[in-house]
């Protein structure tokens, strides 16, 4: 029914993974080039895991750049299919968790989500003018772009296929609004959030840059603004802040532990998480195993990671004020 754009479908919760691979331009191979390539890939993967373009803005000092080489596991230098210098770093996923728990940035438990995104200019007949060569330039400009930002910040974009049904609706809507018909068309579509995109403006007269209305703005702004501004209010719901000055011990319960090796992979599951500081097994019961775990932050704090988690399943059967309940999901 719509085209997709980036795919990109993760099993696992993007804040949570162990290891990050960011990929950046470099200007050369030397040293600085290197370093200034890691700061890059290190902002770019910053924003991802607190699920926000402002997070940077509000650090109130560059602590977590005075060394970014200490977060990077690895890295190798290649050359992309233009030729162009290209840094692939792999950041250490726990050590940047706990960079951003220190600086009192938040972090995104959520998943990649798609956003419709409707480019009137694209269904414009143009005839062979220059002028009309340079808006397609344009129009096509502006798609890619929304693409690039799209793809940085991990969510998907569709478009719609523009088929009889949609040109019926565009035909019946747009001389009342162009949100009317985005919203009847993201209706359609079963997609909560749109962009909509222009590249002129209301006299027609072609814009240098393109500019974007969206599902949650009350205006217009430039098409990268826009585009992140609306990814930011999506991500907003599933931030977890973390207080690093709480601590609390709590008791949980786990099911489905089969086996000797089910116990150990638990084990070792619990002892990565970032808010788990010591645990302890208080007892086996059948397949259940019951623990008392010291975390940094708060119980809410922890029940929301572990549900982020796809290692567990939080269960309220048989739960009381005093525990948490989950179920290990023992992948096949």
């Amino acid at each position: 029914m719509f085209t997709f754009s980036n795919q990109i479908f993760t099993e696992e919760t993007f804040g949570l993974k162990g290891s990050y691979d960011v990929g950046v331009h470099l200007k050369g191979s030397d040293q600085v080039s290197i370093s200034n390539g890691i700061s890059d890939a290190l902002r770019i993967l910053i924003v991802n895991i607190s699920g926000s373009s402002s997070t940077l803005d509000n650090l109130s000092s560059n602590k977590l750049f005075k060394d970014p080489q200490k977060y990077v596991s690895e890295y190798r230098l290649e050359n992309d299919e233009k030729g162009v210098l290209r840094g692939n770093f792999s950041f250490n996923g726990g050590l940047i968790r706990e960079a951003l728990i220190e600086n009192d940035l938040p972090l995104w438990i959520g998943k990649s989500s798609t956003i419709l995104v409707y480019l009137p200019c694209l269904s414009e007949e143009n005839s062979s003018s220059v002028q009309n060569k340079i808006s397609d330039e344009s129009c096509r400009k502006a798609k890619q772009e929304i693409k690039n930002v799209s793809s940085i910040r991990l969510f998907n974009v569709a478009f719609p296929s523009m088929d009889l049904v949609d040109l019926n609706l565009l035909d019946i809507l747009n001389p009342l609004s162009n949100d009317a018909f985005i919203k009847r068309i993201a209706r359609r579509y079963n997609l909560r959030h749109w962009l909509m995109c222009f590249n002129r403006d209301d006299f027609g007269i072609l814009l240098d840059k393109s500019y974007c209305i969206s599902s949650v703005s009350k205006g217009a702004d430039k098409l990268e603004v826009a585009t992140n501004k609306l990814i930011n209010f999506i991500n907003d719901r599933t931030q977890l802040l973390i207080n690093n000055q709480i601590e609390a011990t709590i008791q949980i319960k786990i099911r489905n532990i089969k086996d000797q090796e089910t116990l150990t992979e638990v084990l070792n599951n619990l002892d990565k998480n970032i808010l788990v500081k010591n645990l302890n097994l208080l007892s086996i019961e059948n397949d259940d195993i019951n623990l008392s775990v010291h975390i940094l932050g708060t119980k809410l704090d922890f029940k929301s990671i572990m549900i982020a988690s796809r290692e567990f399943e939080y269960s309220q059967s048989g739960e009381d004020k005093e525990n948490l309940n989950f179920i290990f999901k023992k992948r096949s």
